[in-house]
Order: C-alpha cells, then sequence, then structure tokens
C-alpha cells in the first residue's frame, strides 16, 4: 500500500485564525478511494520550513498532497519554493493565462498585473485547472513518486482533488478495495456508547471509530470483508435501543425528517428564540420542503413572543421567556399563526452571558407537537455558543421526529 503524506501550508493555520477543514475533506476522499493518509502536518509560510518538508516527504512517502500559499501575494511562496526544492525554472504558460482572464471576465474585471505570475508553473509539472479562482494546481511526477500542490482554499481545492488527485491515484497505484457502514445515532454520549459496545471487538480486517458531534455519535465501521462489516453491524444493532438510531452512512438527522415528513403528507412550522432561525434554515436546506414546511418566525424578543406568536405577558412575567410554560405558548402560536398540522418552539440561554444560577447558560427548553402529541424538554447543554445552537436544533428535529 502506498504511503501518503498531506502538508497543509500557512501561518494563519499555525495562529489558529482559520480552521483545517481541508485536512478532513481530503483524508475522507482518500480513503473512500481505498487510500489512507498516513500523516498530516502544517507548517508556516516560510521557504526553509517547506523545503525541509518536502526532503522528508520525498525520502519517505510515495504520495505528498500540499495546499497553501499559491496565490499571488508577497507570502504565498509554496510554488517558488516547490521549485527551488526540485530546481526547476518557472515558465510562463499563455493558456493559463487565457484560463486566468476567462475567470476575470465573469466577473466583469480586468485582471492586476500580480496575478500574471500565477500563469507561470515550474518546468516538468503538470498544471491542474482551477474552476473556481485563478490559481492553477501542480502536478510533478518522478518515478512512481507523486507530489500535489493545491490552493489553501477550500472551494478551489475540492474540486481538484475529487476530479483530478483521486483519479490520478486511481489510474497509478492499486487501491484497497474498502467496505464501510456509519450508524447514524443521536442522544448517546460517545461514552455511552463505547461502554455499551466494549464487548464487540474488531478484527484484523475490520475498525470501529466513534465521531460525536453536536448531540449525535456516528458509529463508522470499515474493513476489507463486507460480510464481516455486516455481521459488525447487526452486533451494534443488537446492543442499542433502536430508539437512538436514526440514520446510516450519509443520511443526516434533517433529511430522515425530511423524508418522514414528505411521506406523511403533513405541516410543520417553527418558532424559534435562541436559534435564530437555525432550525427553520436547516430544515428548508432540503429541496421540496415547500411542500411540508409552511413558515417560522424568529421570535427572539419577548415583544415578538406576545405580537406574533400570542404568548402571554403574564407568562413571561411569572415565569420568564425561558420556560416550559412560554414555549408551550409558543408552540400552540405558532400552529395557529400558520394553521400548521405540527410545530417546533425553543427558548433558551445560548451564553456565553446571560445565565442565572436558576437558569444556567445552556439551559433550553424545546417544545414539539408531533404525531405523538405535544412534548416540552428541559434540556443541558454546556459547550459554546455555536454548540448549544447546533445541539438544540438537532435536538428539536430529534424529538418531533421520534417524540423522545
Amino acid at each position: 500500500m502506498i504511503k501518503i503524506l498531506y502538508i497543509s501550508i500557512g501561518n494563519e493555520i499555525l495562529m489558529g485564525k482559520t480552521v483545517n477543514t481541508n485536512e478532513t475533506f481530503i483524508g475522507e476522499h482518500l480513503f473512500s478511494a481505498g487510500f489512507h493518509l498516513d500523516k498530516s502536518v502544517t507548517i508556516g509560510d516560510d521557504k526553509k520550513a517547506i523545503t525541509d518538508t518536502l526532503s522528508y516527504a520525498w525520502e519517505n512517502y510515495d504520495v505528498t498532497i500540499i495546499t497553501g500559499g499559491l496565490g499571488p501575494t508577497h507570502d504565498d511562496i509554496t510554488k517558488a519554493a516547490v521549485a527551488s526544492f526540485f530546481n526547476k525554472k518557472m515558465h510562463f504558460h499563455e493558456d493559463i493565462w487565457n484560463d486566468i482572464k476567462a475567470w476575470y471576465d465573469k466577473l466583469d474585471k480586468t485582471p492586476p498585473d500580480i496575478v500574471k505570475t500565477q500563469a507561470e508553473i515550474p518546468e516538468d509539472f503538470i498544471s491542474i485547472k482551477n474552476a473556481n479562482g485563478t490559481a492553477p494546481g501542480l502536478h510533478y511526477i518522478d518515478n512512481d513518486k507523486h507530489i500535489f500542490v493545491l490552493p489553501g482554499v477550500p472551494k478551489e481545492m475540492k474540486p481538484m482533488i475529487t476530479e483530478y488527485v483521486v483519479p490520478a491515484l486511481k489510474e497509478k497505484f492499486a487501491s484497497e478495495s474498502l467496505n464501510q457502514c456509519t450508524i447514524r445515532t443521536f442522544g448517546l454520549f460517545e461514552s455511552e456508547l463505547f461502554s455499551t459496545l466494549k464487548d464487540i471487538e474488531e478484527t484484523n480486517t475490520t475498525r470501529i471509530a466513534f465521531l460525536p458531534k453536536a448531540g449525535m455519535v456516528d458509529i463508522r465501521l470499515f474493513g476489507v470483508s463486507k460480510d464481516e462489516i455486516e455481521a459488525l453491524r447487526k452486533q451494534i444493532e443488537n446492543k442499542i435501543d433502536p430508539k437512538y438510531i436514526y440514520g446510516y452512512d450519509d443520511e443526516t438527522l434533517v433529511q430522515v425528517f425530511h423524508k418522514e415528513m414528505m411521506a406523511s403528507g403533513k405541516t410543520v412550522s417553527a418558532a424559534e428564540s435562541c436559534t435564530g432561525g437555525l432550525i427553520q434554515s436547516m430544515i428548508t436546506d432540503n429541496a421540496g420542503s415547500s411542500d411540508y414546511f409552511l413558515g417560522g418566525v424568529v421570535s427572539y424578543s419577548n415583544q415578538a413572543k406576545m405580537k406574533l406568536l400570542g404568548v402571554e405577558q403574564t407568562t413571561l412575567e411569572r415565569w420568564g421567556a425561558v420556560s416550559e410554560q412560554t414555549v408551550k405558548e409558543m408552540v400552540v402560536g405558532t400552529i395557529k399563526l400558520f394553521s400548521s398540522d405540527y410545530a417546533i418552539a425553543v427558548s433558551g440561554i445560548a451564553g456565553p452571558g446571560g445565565g442565572t444560577e436558576e437558569k444556567p447558560v445552556g439551559l433550553v427548553y424545546i417544545g414539539t407537537f408531533g404525531k405523538g402529541g405535544l412534548k416540552i424538554t428541559e434540556n443541558h447543554f454546556h459547550s459554546s455558543r455555536t454548540d448549544v445552537k447546533e445541539q438544540t436544533a438537532n435536538r428539536a428535529i430529534y424529538q418531533i421526529l421520534t417524540n423522545e
């Protein structure tokens, strides 16, 4: 099996200003194609750091994938450093320059002179077309060793991985056919799942991974034998209460909800406070959601709760905006407002401020009216403001879907 190294270049990543999502994308797509990312490193925009890391990569790995530092500014030095390492001269390519000008034409702009350097690539390197930007990717081959140099901007890098890098690797190298299955769960912590499944053993050719995010945990099974993966899946399903399993493989929680709503012929509406419209955004991300989603309101203030949803002032004064009583009235109000069959309502304290000893940050009340009737739950989420919002939205979708 070939050895693959990923090098991410960028001071902004090392300073914590940018999250490196490229690593996840590259690793996932290599794995799906039957390859394995052996190591990943991040270095700054420094010529010596780049050439030293390239020296290590060239000596120890069959394939090296580099992202970042291909822009036209003074700190974009990756291309020059790579050319220097391989002792290659730069050559201007008219066809690349024409592509760059065409890209600017679509924006009704003229390319600045500084961008012209992006049409220069080291000799003996193959250019990789950039459909979403001006910096072409680079591919260098020496015997059976490959170097891919790609832009760091995700929307520019991703098509190069899927449309060029992965096909090139599959053409040059034998990939190991891997089978995988993902069991998608909600409502159990990673530690609870691990404890429940601790007696299930991996084999020499199968692996189990737990991937938690925003109240959900994916159990990913992968290995060479499809039969072993299937047997492992059945063992896991026998150990977990079915109510915690909402889907498989690429199914998201809201996609499962979408299918359920499309099949039911029912309608739904939403009233959101602490999530600020996130639930409505998640629902409407699915094409066809207009068949069942009638609308929603972001009732962030008490005034909006009273004026739009009919929440009683006395309820707010006695119990507060973040309370079971208020959320119940929000559910009733949104059903009346939109004449929907079902409804979702949430109100909580996302933080980081605003909490009290009685009502701490992370306290969220979620109300749903679905096929199982009215349900109000008190939830306590512990994380950042963004995570509290995401966990609330996911919990609300799960609650109306399962009445759990």
